[in-house]
């Protein structure tokens, strides 16, 4: 069974980019085939992706380029026949890309720092999910995903307190800490998931991979209860 998994932002600075290239090696590495679809107008994930300065960057891990948001749909079904694992790099809430990458998605994860700014632009996000799955006729699954976080501190606790207790929002329970290890893999066109396996950085997305593998298991469980 494959999975596409969407993630947006519509705000600079969640590490949204970040967040796909380090999944995608988390499922590679584990001897998943992957598919990453870059529907971004910025093209980050493709300048990241096309570096590739150690021999085992991105290993297993396809990238399309997508040059029109038009072409999601059919891309992201067309990865999904040959791969485990399609991760879609989603610009903001104010263009038809989210639309069409939540309708088709089996969870969409909004990547968002323990910032006011970032909490409004991710339920702004959230809203365009929510009417992506009106228009799909069904329910989409999401999740926020604080990033760029610093454990422990008064802000972070605030951040969650915002999303799960003022406005019923889901978080994962992994988040994301504020790392160089990030900057300096991307600079050579890798993931920490290969240059430092062992590292904090890496940890973050390991655990977040595992809970990402229990919340698609739970769903594809409750799917088939349903049928």
């Amino acid at each position: 069974m494959s999975y596409i998994i969407a993630i947006s932002s519509s705000k600079g600075g969640p590490g949204k980019t970040n967040t796909v290239a380090n999944l995608a090696d988390y499922w590679a590495l584990k001897g998943k085939k992957v598919a990453m679809l870059d529907s971004d107008p910025n093209k980050n994930l493709s300048k990241w992706y096309n570096k590739k300065a150690f021999d085992d960057a991105f290993a297993g891990v396809s990238l399309q380029t997508l040059e029109d948001e038009e072409q999601i749909i059919d891309a992201a079904e067309a990865a999904a026949q040959e791969h485990d694992i399609v991760l879609i790099d989603v610009a903001g809430v104010r263009s038809r890309a989210l639309l069409y990458a939540a309708g088709i998605a089996d969870l969409v994860i909004v990547p968002a720092q323990p910032s006011e700014d970032d909490i409004d632009e991710a339920i702004n996000t959230i809203e365009a999910v929510k009417s992506a799955g009106k228009l799909a006729k069904r329910d989409i699954k999401y999740r926020v995903l604080l990033s760029q976080t610093r454990k422990g501190t008064i802000v972070l606790e605030h951040a969650a307190k915002q999303f799960e207790e003022i406005n019923n929002i889901k978080i994962f329970r992994t988040t994301i800490g504020q790392r160089e290890a990030h900057k300096q893999a991307r600079f050579y066109g890798t993931t920490v998931m290969r240059t430092e396996p062992k590292s904090p950085a890496a940890e973050d997305f390991t655990n977040l991979g595992k809970e990402i593998d229990k919340v698609l298991k739970e769903e594809a469980k409750l799917q088939k209860q349903a049928a």
